[in-house]
């Protein structure tokens, strides 16, 4: 996944924000946590500017680990030589409302002979779903 230019990107949300009504502005605010950095600086910038009372320029960072800047890392709960299996194990993860991916599925397609130089394909997950993903992989595919 390649890095966000944060300067393109607080331009895209300063027309985005200049474009929108105030009362819409108040609502993106009222939930302004769930903003990234530059979406909190580029609507509290446009508010600003309309002597509206905005955001604080820090609200949402006692949510951001102290010391990290980026998201956490995926964990990996499974690995599978096959796509078949692969691809069943990720559809009961998406039947039970856990969002997951598939890391080095494209490779192995190209040759199945892949799948031992990689380690598998990798079923991957957010950290605080692992623990639930496994259960559910544990689960007999036919059980309803």
């Amino acid at each position: 996944m390649g890095q966000i230019d944060e300067q393109r990107e607080w331009r895209r949300l300063a027309e985005l924000y200049a474009s929108l009504e105030e009362e819409e502005l108040e609502e993106i605010a009222r939930d302004a946590d769930s903003l990234t950095a530059v979406a909190r600086e580029a609507l509290r910038s446009e508010m600003l500017s309309r002597g509206m009372e905005a955001p604080r320029a820090n609200a949402g960072a006692a949510k951001v680990p102290a010391g990290k800047d980026e998201a956490p890392s995926p964990v990996v709960i499974a690995r599978y030589g096959g796509v078949p299996e692969a691809l069943l194990a990720k559809s009961m993860l998406d039947s039970a409302g856990i969002e997951s991916f598939l890391g080095d599925e494209n490779l192995v397609r190209l040759d199945w002979f892949y799948s031992n130089l990689v380690g598998g394909i990798k079923l991957m997950v957010r950290e605080e779903d692992a623990e639930t993903a496994r259960k559910v992989l544990e689960q007999d595919p036919g059980e309803t």
